[in-house]
Order: structure tokens, then C-alpha cells, then sequence
């Protein structure tokens, strides 16, 4: 709803259609950067080996060892390598078991047993693998330029390339510098009319508007000779002066509304704010 309701008898009405601020071709840039992690050498591992023999005597009993690492090394991950088993007439022996049951990164508990009826003798390795060198990198920052551009054929047509390059702060993000270009481009594509309206306070309800109208009110106007009907219109600009026989009179800078600046960001309906219910 308009602030104000203004038609051509109460008001002197003058039009201008400039074409100074038509713009259909918009483009914008703005620096980004991207820091990355440059690898100049590779982390390098070793494995430490643990070669063992043992009995296996037919006693059905289970049997653990446990095997610490180093001083200063850490465990990154523990297996059983190679076993074998013969038995004492050194023959291949196959009954028997040999596991890891539990490991950290100082240690490793294995088992093993004799599930046969034979005694033999049991030949295993066990290692662990560990970190030697942590490898190094460094951080590199590159920096680029990030373009975007909204144009509008239809203007370009009727009045040629009219170029619009936007400064945007760096490190603005694409959706951000795309939606900016977008909304210029609707909005300069088409020459917009100025108004420029003079009241004179000759009525009780002209003097209102004189004294409360304020920069950026709506104004709703009709004038038959410019074929305005009901247009909407912003104030840009207000001037009062007073004339010799002590009227007020008031000159106000009119731009039109376009579609887009209707719109409101948020519709709460009928509800209250402080009442019960609550925006989500």
C-alpha cells in the first residue's frame, strides 16, 4: 500500500525518461584465494623383524608371548609373517596354531599350541611396521581472479551495449557476486521515468503531505496526459519552500518502482512476534 495517493489535479507532474543510466551488460571480479598443502617429501616406514623358534610339545596346553618394540619406536600395525613347524624326526608338521590375540602400539601378545599328538618345533616371524620420517610440506597461496556477467539481449537490442563494471570486496563468493550482477542487470536494463511533482499546500490534505512525507515513501500516481495509471513511484528527493502569499510548497524526486523492489524479504502473515507463536 502506497504512502500516498497523488493525481494531476492535485499536483503539477513533469516526466523525464533518461537514458544516461541504462545499463544491460553487467561484469564483475573480484581476487580469491586458494591455500594448499604442498607435499615435498613423503613419510617412509620401516618394519622390525622378530625371528623366533619354539617347541610345540603334545601337552594340549596354550601357550602366549609377548613382544615389545623398541625404545623410542612406536607400532603402527603388528602380523605374523612366515611358520613353519617339523616334527623331531624333522618332518612337516601341520598340527598347530599360531595367532596375534592382542596389540598396541608398544607391544603384541601372540599364541600358539600343539593340536596334534606329536611333539615338534614351531618356526614363526613377527614384525611390526613403524614411522622413520615424518616427511615435510609446506603451504602455498594462489590467487586468481574470479569473473561473473549478466547481460540482457532485449535492452543490448534496442539501445546498444551499455557496459556496467562492479568492484566487489575480495574473497565474495560466486553465488553472492552472481545474484549482485543478476539484480543490476534487471534493474538498469530498461530506462526507468523520473517525475518531478509539485504540491502546494492548498488543502487540508495537501499540507499533510507536504509535512510527513519522507525519502524513500511510496506514492501512487495517476496523470492522464503522461498515461499514468496508478503507477507506483519512490521519493528520492524533497524539497519545502515557502511562497510570498505564505503557501507551502513542496518539490518531490520521484523514481519509479520496479517489479522486483515490491517484494519484501519476509511475510509473518497475522501473527505477533511477542505472542505465541514464533518464526522457524
Amino acid at each position: 500500500m502506497s504512502d500516498f495517493i497523488i493525481n494531476d489535479t492535485m499536483a503539477g507532474i513533469r516526466c523525464e525518461i533518461e537514458d544516461r543510466e541504462i545499463y544491460n551488460d553487467i561484469r564483475s571480479d573480484t581476487g580469491i584465494s586458494d591455500t594448499q598443502t604442498i607435499i615435498d617429501s613423503d613419510p617412509t616406514y620401516s618394519r622390525k623383524y622378530f625371528h623366533r623358534y619354539t617347541g610345540l610339545p603334545a601337552d594340549e596346553k596354550t601357550y602366549r608371548r609377548t613382544f615389545y618394540v623398541s625404545e623410542g619406536t612406536t607400532a603402527l600395525s603388528w602380523s605374523i609373517g612366515s611358520h613353519s613347524a617339523a616334527d623331531y624326526d624333522y618332518n612337516p608338521y601341520y598340527n598347530y596354531y599360531i595367532k596375534i590375540v592382542s596389540s598396541d602400539s608398544s607391544k603384541c601378545v601372540i599364541e600358539y599350541k600343539n593340536t596334534g599328538s606329536t611333539g615338534a618345533t614351531l618356526e614363526y616371524t613377527i614384525s611390526y611396521r613403524y614411522l622413520t620420517s615424518e616427511g615435510s610440506s609446506h603451504e602455498e597461496t594462489i590467487y586468481s581472479t574470479l569473473k561473473v556477467r549478466a547481460t540482457d539481449d532485449t535492452s543490448i537490442r534496442k539501445y546498444a551495449r551499455r557496459v556496467m563494471n562492479l568492484t566487489w570486496p575480495e574473497g565474495t563468493e560466486l553465488t553472492q557476486m552472481q545474484a549482485l550482477v543478476d539484480s543490476y542487470c534487471v534493474r538498469y536494463a530498461e530506462p526507468m521515468p523520473k517525475l518531478t511533482m509539485t504540491l502546494k499546500g492548498s488543502t487540508n490534505e495537501l499540507l499533510t503531505d507536504i509535512m510527513t512525507g519522507e525519502i524513500s515513501d511510496t506514492v501512487t500516481v495517476t496523470c492522464t496526459n503522461l498515461g499514468l495509471t496508478a503507477e507506483d513511484f519512490f521519493i528520492n528527493s524533497i524539497s519545502i519552500r515557502i511562497e510570498i502569499d505564505g503557501m507551502p510548497v513542496a518539490t518531490w524526486g520521484l523514481e519509479a518502482k520496479r517489479a522486483f523492489e515490491g517484494y519484501t524479504i519476509f511475510t509473518i502473515d497475522t501473527s505477533s512476534i511477542d505472542g505465541t507463536d514464533y518464526i522457524s
